[in-house]
């Protein structure tokens, strides 16, 4: 065969490969910043489509690895977006991400080519429903129109309270994050405005991160009935200052985690049982992160106190019923231990659940005290005790280094 036609041959079948391999590539995702990102869509006249994922989030990978690579999500999102991808843990990730109210990954944001949202959805899907909502998402809801007038109305200066109660509400709808318009909002009331109805709307549209309807909302719970109160405080704690606590912290701001400590305490009394548990656990972890001595003791104690006072026959017979009922299923045979790797060291631990647990609160709160606190500090002489408590409930190497260490 004529070298010339073999080689127009070879040539040819390279460049039928080259396509068919661009062509199965799928979502052709843009490279650059989220400045760049949107300048691109402006001059193309297209939304943005927005993959919000992290590294360690099993069903953003699937997505990548099973959908975004399909022919035919690729020939979609190409012609009618300009997609993007967005770590929320790197670079410009995480005040995206907190911009956008990003709560769980991965998260798909429909934008307008401004940045306003047209809308979101989450979690794994198959092909066919991935393109159904780009789809969807290209029909612009009069919703999404309203947000966008409203935006550039905020950015503008409008601060008349009707409006920013309206827009603020819009936003909660779009899930997206309301600090910097609740704190015109908060500006914008008057002392005898905040009624019962007021401080629900707050609580309906405060969100997870920190802003200043949170100690707002904290100095006017009284305004309700005490069991409406209690169920209030709980939510709040529950619901909001919880994360907008945990996010501050995760930055580094302990400006903020201190603001949202202290709303936490002044709500800590209307929280229930389990609340107060998980707050003081939580702070006593945050402070000795921080450098926090005072809060560190203020939970310490708490949660010591709660733990110290638990009597060891108590603390055994409660041990007795729980490995009992764990243990039911595989005595009565509708469960095979022999089919459960490890289940002699889970069996030891089973039968230490209640005692086990009170232990591990000890020896958290003895640790943290020993760790932060200086080796002058009379509380030391406290947390001794805590560990001397905890390797009495339920002794192990841990126990005993930690012991060591007050010696």
């Amino acid at each position: 065969m004529n070298r010339l036609i073999v080689c127009c041959m070879l040539i040819a079948g390279l460049s039928a490969c080259a396509f068919a391999q661009t062509a199965a590539q799928g979502i052709d995702f843009f490279k650059g910043s989220w400045d760049e990102v949107l300048a691109e869509a402006k001059a193309k006249k297209l939304p943005v489509f927005v993959d919000v994922y992290t590294d360690w989030c099993g069903p953003c990978k699937r997505m990548e690895q099973e959908v975004f690579i399909q022919q035919g999500v690729g020939t979609f999102y190409n012609r009618y977006y300009i997609s993007y991808r967005l770590n929320a843990e790197k670079g410009e990730g995480p005040a995206l991400a907190k911009q956008y109210g990003v709560k769980a990954y991965p998260t798909w944001l429909f934008l307008n080519a401004d940045g306003t949202i047209r809308s979101r959805n989450t979690d794994f899907m198959e092909a066919s429903q991935f393109i159904e909502i780009g789809k969807a998402a290209l029909e612009k809801s009069d919703a999404s129109v309203k947000l966008s007038v409203m935006e550039t109305r905020f950015l503008k200066g409008e601060r008349q309270k009707a409006f920013l109660k309206e827009y603020l509400e819009l936003r909660t709808k779009f899930q997206l994050d309301n600090a910097d318009v609740l704190k015109a909002y908060t500006v914008s009331l008057k002392k005898k405005d905040i009624d019962s109805a007021e401080v629900r709307f707050l609580l309906d549209n405060s969100g997870r991160t920190w802003s200043e309807a949170m100690p707002l909302i904290a100095n006017h719970l009284s305004i309700f009935t005490s069991a409406k109160r209690d169920i209030a405080a709980n939510e709040f704690f529950d619901q909001h200052l919880y994360f907008a606590w945990g996010d501050a912290v995760k930055n580094g701001d302990t400006k903020t985690a201190v603001k949202a400590m202290a709303v936490a305490e002044k709500i800590y009394p209307l929280l229930n049982k389990a609340k107060q548990l998980s707050y003081d656990r939580t702070a006593l972890y945050h402070c000795r992160k921080l450098g926090l001595k005072d809060g560190l003791k203020k939970a310490g104690y708490r949660l010591a106190a709660t733990q110290m006072v638990i009597d060891t026959n108590f603390a055994r017979q409660q041990d007795k019923l729980m490995f009992e009922q764990v243990m039911e299923p595989f005595l009565s045979g509708k469960q095979d231990s022999t089919r459960i790797p490890g289940f002699a060291e889970e069996k030891k631990m089973a039968a230490r659940q209640y005692s086990g647990n009170a232990a591990s609160i000890l020896y958290e709160t003895a640790l943290a005290f020993v760790d932060l606190l200086p080796p002058n500090d009379p509380a030391l002489r406290d947390a001794a005790k805590w560990a001397s408590r905890a390797d009495q409930l339920a002794s192990n190497q841990y126990t005993k280094k930690l012991l060591s260490r007050f010696k």
